[in-house]
């Protein structure tokens, strides 16, 4: 390989990366190999010695080239030490000319990327400033459209309470319509402790819409905000409906209730160690379990709070768990003591149920203190003796009391009076008779008998109504009310009501009779005893008897009635009281209510002229005795009501006396029955 070679293989350049103008350049290798250029001469357009420009190049190429050869040849011997170093220069050269190659490409393309950014960034960016322009222009008029869309006085459009729409309603008209719809239909409330939950019906707590908080929230909507805030919510309003969730209301009571239910459910119920009596003498006693310990108070606040801020699922609730207390010989008396029972009766209308005693339980401690221990919360039940008490009243006992004892009982006469009125006498006893009063309770004749018509088989008789003596319904109804009352006086029973009769009657003493009419005056009397007593009346045809059938008083008392009279003026004036003994011992004095009677000619003048003067009319009673009450004031008549106390052991026989010399009467002490009658001149009178 020659020198030409090894300078063309050692010495390469890219012509792409290498700009010049070669036309007139001279090139020659130095003796260090080092490429010179010459630029080519000024008069590069003459010719040199006749030739050419192009010629005389050439020539000037050929000379140089054959210097070079001689020089090549001349120094041949030492081409080959300087090989080494001629490739090393070589290299650099090369590693230079590359370099300064790589980086005027790098500087023209970044020039290059430079003007084309350049031009591109001027090229987008008018349509960009255009484009955000008319973006922000078009939020603009949205803006000022959506505010000019709120109407100050009605709902916003497309605004609804749950399912009620209320778009574009005034305030009232919005309230209206809430009042008028049931909001939380089928609500459901989820309560959660862990992963657990427990799901409440809305209706169950009484979960309602609270009407003018509700009406507001929908009123306000669009109103209460920023004026940014109001614009935007006016402005989705738009596209999409907005639904106001219901101001809600509970009833805090109910839902403690269901809190309790909650806890219950998700902690467990807390069972305490319990007695089962399955055997005589037996109490088993069943382990408890761990559960809610009852306290709902975080609960409360957690679900009230959840509530109003309008959060009706996945509510979080706290619980607390708590095992069973420990067992022990007191707590273990608490389980099986039980005092005995007496029997006792029920009372359902007029009819008497015994009920059985039961007896009482009770632990001997020392005995069972070792078995204590053996009850635990995931153990065996544990079998535990009792002992046990008898009651003092047992049911074989009230039995043989209840309705053993006649307390008193008092007959009357009406044999001489019309078919009519037997009847009427007969029917008002038999409504009365079988009547049960309970110790406490207080009986109304009125209220018992009912209304005196032929529907409730009564019949026409004689009545008195503003002094004359007409036909009317019931007649004769008066003679069971006084027989009646003076039965409760001699049974020692308490007397809360009963007015006598404006005249005097013919079939009882004067002082113990007892008026009543339909709607009107009543008889009534509290059963002041420790038992139950039983009305017992019966007709024979001409006589009423009453019977007063309860347990006897313990100790046994007998009681006499004085009734003393007086005038006053052409009135009758009586006043009467009821002893009460036990055994030869007054234990109690009552003053009953006095009765006044007017003469049978002045209260028929009297009824007369006032109901011409005064145009009152008089009431009358169910009986033409020849007499009448008068429903306005009168002197002539008397109505006190009075209250008699006495001694509230038991019951038993009861007599009295009759001082009374206008009657003739008999009395059985020791029976406590009594009878009475008087003379019948005439059917007007014995009526």
């Amino acid at each position: 390989m020659d020198d030409n070679e090894k300078f063309t293989d050692n010495f390469s350049f890219d012509s792409d990366d290498f700009d010049y103008d070669a036309s007139g350049a001279q090139a020659s290798v130095s003796d260090s190999n080092t490429v010179v250029f010459k630029a080519p001469s000024e008069n590069t357009d003459s010719t040199v010695g006749g030739q050419s420009e192009e010629q005389g190049r050439r020539n000037t190429l050929t000379r140089q080239s054959k210097t070079t050869a001689k020089t090549r040849t001349s120094k041949r011997s030492s081409s080959a030490s300087r090989n080494g170093r001629n490739t090393a220069t070589s290299a650099r050269i090369s590693r230079k000319t590359s370099t300064s190659s790589s980086a005027s490409r790098g500087k023209r393309t970044a020039s290059n990327s430079k003007k084309n950014s350049t031009g591109s960034y001027k090229k987008f960016r008018t349509p960009i400033i255009a484009g955000v322009t008319v973006i922000l222009a078009a939020a603009v008029a949205m803006f000022v459209y959506s505010l000019s869309i709120i109407d100050e006085s009605r709902v916003m459009n497309n605004v609804y309470i749950e399912n009620l729409d209320v778009s574009g309603l005034t305030y009232d008209e919005t309230l209206n319509a809430v009042n008028a719809t049931y909001l939380f239909e089928n609500k459901e409330i989820t309560l959660t402790d862990g992963s657990n939950k427990f799901v409440i019906n809305g209706a169950d707590i009484g979960l309602a819409a609270m009407p003018e908080e509700t009406a507001h929230k929908a009123f306000e909507y669009c109103k209460d905000g920023n004026t940014f805030e109001n614009a935007f919510n006016s402005f989705m309003l738009l596209f999409k409906k907005h639904v106001i969730v219901p101001a809600p209301d509970i009833d805090e009571s109910r839902l403690d209730g269901k809190l309790i239910e909650a806890g219950n459910a998700l902690k467990g119920v807390l069972v305490q160690h319990y007695a089962q009596f399955n055997e005589p003498g037996v109490a088993t006693i069943q382990p408890g379990q761990t559960g809610f310990d009852g306290d709902i108070s975080k609960a409360r606040e957690q679900a009230i709070a959840a509530l109003k801020s309008e959060n009706f699922d996945s509510i979080r609730v706290d619980y607390n768990s708590i095992a069973p207390d420990d067992l022990t010989t007191d707590t273990l008396d608490l389980l099986v003591y039980k005092d005995p029972v007496d029997a006792r009766y029920e009372i359902d209308g007029n009819e008497v149920t015994v009920i059985d005693g039961e007896q009482g339980r009770y632990i001997d401690k020392d005995a069972v203190s070792s078995l204590v221990t053996k009850v635990r919360e995931g153990g065996d039940p544990v079998d535990i003796p009792y002992n046990t008490s008898e009651p003092a009243v047992t049911g074989e006992t009230l039995r043989s009391k209840l309705f053993a004892d006649t307390l008193a009982s008092y007959s009357t006469n009406y044999g001489g009076s019309t078919w009519n009125r037997c009847q009427n006498v007969a029917r008002a006893a038999s409504l009365i008779s079988g009547t049960v009063v309970e110790p406490g309770g207080v009986f109304s004749f009125n209220n018992t008998v009912g209304h005196r018509t032929k529907d409730n088989g009564f019949y026409t008789a004689k009545e008195y109504i503003n002094g004359q003596s007409v036909d009317g319904i019931g007649g004769g109804t008066c003679q069971v009310s006084s027989t009646l009352y003076s039965a409760v006086l001699y049974a020692d029973l308490g007397i809360v009501e009963r007015l006598n009769h404006m005249m005097s009657v013919g079939y009882i003493p004067l002082g113990q009779d007892a008026t009543v009419s339909d709607g009107g005056v009543d008889f009534r009397f509290k059963n002041t005893s420790d038992y139950p007593i039983k009305i017992g009346a019966y007709t024979d045809g001409s006589t009423i008897t009453v019977n007063i059938i309860g347990t006897a008083w313990d100790p046994a008392r007998t009681v006499k009635i004085s009734n003393s009279s007086s005038q006053s003026g052409e009135n009758t004036v009586v006043r009467s009281t009821r002893y009460v003994y036990s055994g030869d011992t007054l234990i109690a004095t009552d003053t009953l209510n006095s009765s006044t009677y007017m003469p049978h000619n002045r209260a028929n003048a009297e009824a007369e002229a006032a109901a011409q003067s005064s145009g009152s009319s008089y009431s009358y009673d169910d009986d033409d005795d020849d007499d009448y009450s008068s429903s306005s004031s009168s002197s002539s008549s008397s109505s006190i009501s009075s209250s008699s106390s006495s001694s509230s052991s038991s019951s038993s026989s009861s007599s009295y006396d009759d001082d009374d010399e206008d009657y003739s009467s008999s009395s059985d002490s020791s029976s406590g029955s009594s009878s009475s009658s008087s003379s019948d001149d005439s059917e007007d009178e014995n009526e």
